[in-house]
């Protein structure tokens, strides 16, 4: 995969330099997909293999947005961490194995995605901008890889409310990498270890109930 920081000119994880090009990439996804119900290898193609930032920015979506009706936070959770690992092998292109690729995407998921995803970025539109490169450069790849790892399980997992955190991590590194804004990089890694405090804090209260539950 490849990354602007690295190559120069036109940014390869987003294909613009600025989150206006990400937004209207974000608004042109229902339209690169199956009308009807795409699935994961459709929506990760559509996206383009290499565009490490807007992968990132995509799959983290369905942790912050609502999505009923789809266990999301599983799917999409073991879809990051399964891309992560990718990035820390530093991998030419991302490639979900052939089971997960096959997983169904609802058309209303993506438009939300779109819509909800544009939203976000035009509120912190002015705020991004090119700064503290060292953690936004291509070096930071592999590193960041298993920040995202570690934030995919997290979304996977079953804690309660505990897919935003982790989501809104992915989605600010995705995004300082996108921008090359360190900032919004280091700001997706004190979510990722607030993200990790708050799912250790709702583990331990649901392992002291059910301790509890079984003593009286």
């Amino acid at each position: 995969m490849q990354d602007s920081n690295a190559t120069g000119g036109m940014d390869e994880t987003t294909g613009a330099r600025r989150p206006g090009g990400l937004r209207a990439k974000l608004a042109a996804l229902p339209g690169l997909l199956p009308k009807g119900r795409a699935t994961l290898g459709q929506l990760l193609k559509g996206l383009g293999d290499h565009q490490t930032a807007l992968v990132l920015a995509v799959f983290s979506l369905p942790a912050i947005i609502p999505t009923p009706g789809i266990p999301a936070g599983m799917i999409f959770g073991t879809a990051l961490a399964i891309l992560s690992l990718q990035m820390v092998a530093g991998s030419p292109e991302f490639a979900l194995p052939g089971r997960l690729s096959r997983v169904g995407v609802p058309r209303n998921l993506v438009l939300g995605m779109a819509s909800g995803g544009a939203r976000t970025l035009e509120r912190i539109d002015g705020w991004l901008k090119p700064r503290w490169p060292g953690l936004a450069d291509a070096g930071a790849l592999r590193p960041l890889g298993l920040v995202v790892f570690l934030m995919g399980v997290l979304i996977a997992l079953p804690i309660p409310f505990g897919n935003v955190l982790p989501g809104l991590s992915v989605l600010m590194i995705a995004l300082g990498l996108a921008e090359r804004d360190g900032m919004a990089v280091g700001a997706g890694l004190l979510l990722a270890v607030l993200s990790v405090l708050f799912s250790a804090a709702m583990i331990a209260g649901g392992w002291y109930l059910i301790q509890s539950w079984l003593a009286g």
